[in-house]
Order: structure tokens, then sequence, then C-alpha cells
């Protein structure tokens, strides 16, 4: 699978102190898929951040390239559906 990053998901991860492995192992190992907004999707996964696991969610587009568009970490694991 090819993958790229937008500037805005580069500059997300960068604010957010997560790197492109983290990123790639979500989307090679995702705990779950979804459906998101504008035939996109979200893969998520865990990651961990002073002792505290967080959901890592990123955000594609399908193509021929995956694309993704934005990354973000959450420890509001119930809001998502995700029991740790």
């Amino acid at each position: 699978m090819q993958i790229e990053f937008t500037q805005h998901a580069l500059t997300r991860m960068k604010e957010r102190g997560i790197s492109q492995d983290e990123v790639l192992a979500t989307l090679d190992h995702p705990i779950r898929t979804l459906s998101a907004e504008n035939e996109r999707f979200e893969a998520q996964g865990w990651i961990e951040r002073a002792k505290k696991r967080l959901l890592l969610r990123v955000i594609c587009e399908h193509g021929v390239v995956v694309t993704v568009v934005t990354v973000t970490a959450t420890s509001k694991l119930e809001k998502y559906g995700v029991v740790p």
C-alpha cells in the first residue's frame, strides 16, 4: 500500500508528537476501521504517552495512493466507542 501525507497531517503530527511510524503501524494493523465523511475512512490504533494509552485516529482518503488527511490522539475512548 502506497501512503502519502498531506501538509495538514504532517503539521498536526508534529504539533501532537505523533510519528510517521505510529501512523503507518495503525494503518498496517488497525484495531478497527470506520467509514468517515466525504468518502474517507478512519483507522484506529493505540499509542502510549506518559504511561497512558491513547486512541490514535488516522483519517485517510481512498485511492491508488492512501492519503493521510489528519491525525489525532485522544484519551476519550468511550466517545469513539472503544474499550481499552
